[in-house]
């Protein structure tokens, strides 16, 4: 017996049809008990301009990896102009984690760059992790934030995903959640592991890829 989840969406200043095209969010829960419509899923690779039926190509990749400090700056610098070049008025943060550039943008009346489900922010950052990959001629780790969005939905999730798993646990079935990106699944299965008689896997093909979770 399976059953489908969906998780709740942390509210954004002001919320707006998105301007790029992303991968869809949770399903809906069948019946009365399901959390709210959310999630925010990242959007497809970037494309080159390369003609039709051309390979895409990556950038030359230069010897020496890029440093989180100078990723941190270029992506800064990227999406400071951008927002310049919208007529958006915010402040631009970039700061450095072990593993990543992080920049982090606050104002108000920013919900054009959030978008539904996240959708524009998930575009947002695959242009500028685009960007700075070929400004720089190396791969890079990047996460951007509008005002705090991400780190509401991490919560969120998380908070979703162990009422996913205590349901499937006291109902002894499985529930199907929709697909989500790398990043989601994560969290989803690090909260799952923290429930006793509970687990979950992944199954499915990118971008289709979702969350079983299932009770013991």
């Amino acid at each position: 017996m399976s059953d489908t989840g969906t998780p709740l969406e942390p509210e954004s200043s002001s919320e707006a049809v998105p301007t790029a095209d992303g991968a869809a969010g949770e399903q809906v829960v069948t019946g009365s008990t399901s959390p709210a419509e959310a999630g925010s899923t990242a959007p497809e690779e970037v494309g080159s301009t390369a003609p039709a039926g051309a390979e895409p190509t990556e950038p030359a990749q230069s010897e020496e990896p890029a440093s989180l400090d100078d990723i941190a700056a270029t992506a800064r610098e990227f999406v400071s102009g951008l927002l310049e070049a919208l007529s958006l008025e915010a402040t631009v943060d970039a700061s450095v984690e072990p593993d990543r550039a992080v920049i982090e943008v606050n104002g108000t009346d920013l919900g054009v760059l959030i978008g539904r489900r996240g959708q524009t922010l998930d575009a947002l950052q695959e242009v500028t992790r685009t960007a700075v990959q070929r400004r720089l001629r190396s791969r890079v780790r990047l996460l951007v934030d509008v005002e705090g969005y991400r780190s509401r939905r991490r919560a969120s999730l998380a908070e979703y995903a162990t009422a996913m798993a205590t349901r499937a646990k006291e109902r002894g079935t499985e529930i199907e959640l929709e697909p989500m990106n790398a990043y989601e699944r994560k969290i989803v299965h690090d909260a799952v592991a923290d429930v006793d008689g509970a687990s979950s896997f992944s199954e499915g093909e990118e971008p289709q890829r979702k969350v079983i979770v299932r009770g013991e």
